[in-house]
């Protein structure tokens, strides 16, 4: 039932930035995320920005068929393939991008060094993940990858905390709920999987 709920928020926020798009080409600065932002748009932002918007998706749809462990046996070859893809994109398309608009994070410095640490991290276990996998070290490859979809999500859970925030009338603990959307996911899956898994297998660790 969690699962179910999970892959379902993940595809909903999918849906919610593709109905975004209406908004972004061309850049309505009337719209929510764009307010405020026409100063410092055109440039470096704007290639950010776009790069960010169309590839946030992508990795977010993929990574959830790499990994579900049925489509890695079923498919390894496409497994193989599609993870280049992935890896590929988030290194060099998703984390930069990230790391650019972060720098201009409307809520301030903390909520900006929380996206930073984002997406170096983000970039960290993608790259971590390839490296693995080259060696065939494939319970470490795991490992890393589940991290980085983990630390993918933040933008998920970043909405569901946003818009709970927003309930409680507690709109200025945006910079918390920054901070929130990726160490709390990234826990998560230390505590509730990884963790137990090392356990189990107390002579097969990897980092």
């Amino acid at each position: 039932m969690l699962l179910a709920l999970a892959i379902l928020l993940v595809l909903k926020t999918v849906g919610v930035t593709l109905l975004s798009y209406r908004d972004y080409f061309p850049p309505n600065f009337r719209a929510d995320f764009l307010l405020g932002r026409r100063p410092h748009f055109f440039g470096a932002y704007e290639w950010a920005f776009y790069a960010h918007i169309i590839t946030g998706p992508l990795v977010l749809v993929t990574g959830l068929l790499l990994v579900s462990e049925p489509y890695r046996r079923r498919r390894p070859a496409w497994h193989r393939r599609l993870g280049r893809v992935h890896v590929l994109t988030v290194v060099l398309l998703v984390a930069p991008s990230g790391l650019v608009m972060a720098r201009y994070a409307m809520t301030g410095a903390a909520a900006g060094a929380s996206f930073a640490l984002l997406s170096i991290a983000t970039a960290a276990c993608a790259a971590a993940g390839w490296r693995a996998a080259v060696q065939r070290r494939f319970a470490a490859h795991r490992r890393w990858m589940v991290r980085c979809y983990a630390l993918l999500c933040s933008a998920v859970l970043l909405r569901v905390l946003g818009g709970l925030f927003e309930t409680l009338g507690l709109a200025g603990a945006y910079p918390a709920a920054s901070w929130a959307s990726w160490l709390l996911p990234l826990a998560a899956v230390e505590c509730a999987w990884l963790i137990p898994t090392r356990r189990s297998h107390p002579r097969r660790r990897q980092s």
